[in-house]
């Protein structure tokens, strides 16, 4: 369609299902290039299970693609995309600034361009911040390379207004330079003011899709 962007992320029948039965059940989604990605529901609706599927961190059937190329978990996939997890895994020991040019030397990347303040201090161990303090640094450690997708679980959990306003601020340039953001919350509505798209997930699927400013979403045939 002329006038229409075509899709930077296509996730075609993606399926992850547990013995539990819970998971993700056939989900599709087309995503432009640029956009911002709110994405609601429930505990245990499937939110966190997309993300670490689309990051290449669990197993699953169905299609991803990124840029009109499969995503899948190989190391060439892998770092495309930037990844913050609610739960961080970083060593105790190492400071913040140890840890992040540790990172930024295994993707080949400058450190992250984050306002000042945003990060604790450089000398600082990682086993003595607070929760919303490594936070603050797992965010750094996402957007080390500049990953055209980013997929951040809870990014704003923990942080004080003026954290997450810069959070917002970040992501909207992040996004407005071409990455594409897909960011969960308990409470879309706080990402309101710089999501372009609000999706909701209920029992692993996909069951809302609305377009807050992207006219051509259902050109894309966004949550079939």
């Amino acid at each position: 369609m002329p006038g229409v962007p075509e899709a930077f992320l296509e996730v075609r029948r993606l399926s992850k299902v547990y013995r539990s039965g819970r998971g993700l059940h056939e989900v599709d989604l087309a995503l432009p290039r640029g956009a911002i990605v709110a994405l609601g529901g429930p505990n245990g609706s499937g939110k966190s299970t997309l993300l670490r599927c689309l990051a290449g961190l669990a197993t699953y059937r169905g299609e991803v693609i990124l840029g009109g190329r499969p995503l899948d978990r190989s190391p060439t996939s892998r770092a495309l995309v930037g990844y913050l997890p609610q739960v961080l895994a970083f060593p105790t020991e190492a400071t913040v600034g140890e840890t992040l040019d540790l990172l930024a030397r295994l993707r080949g990347a400058k450190p992250s361009d984050l306002p000042g303040g945003f990060l604790p201090g450089t000398s600082e161990p990682i086993g003595s911040l607070s929760e919303g303090q490594r936070h603050r640094v797992g965010l750094a450690a996402a957007l080390l390379g500049d990953p055209p997708l980013l997929l951040l679980d809870e990014p704003l959990a923990s942080l004080d207004e003026a954290g997450r306003a810069t959070v917002r601020a970040v992501l909207r340039d992040r996004c407005n330079r071409g990455a594409t953001a897909i960011v969960t919350s308990p409470s879309p509505t706080e990402l309101e003011a710089v999501a372009d798209v609000l999706v909701r997930m209920e029992e692993g699927r996909i069951v809302r899709v609305q377009g807050l400013r992207c006219s051509h979403l259902d050109a894309l045939e966004v949550g079939r």
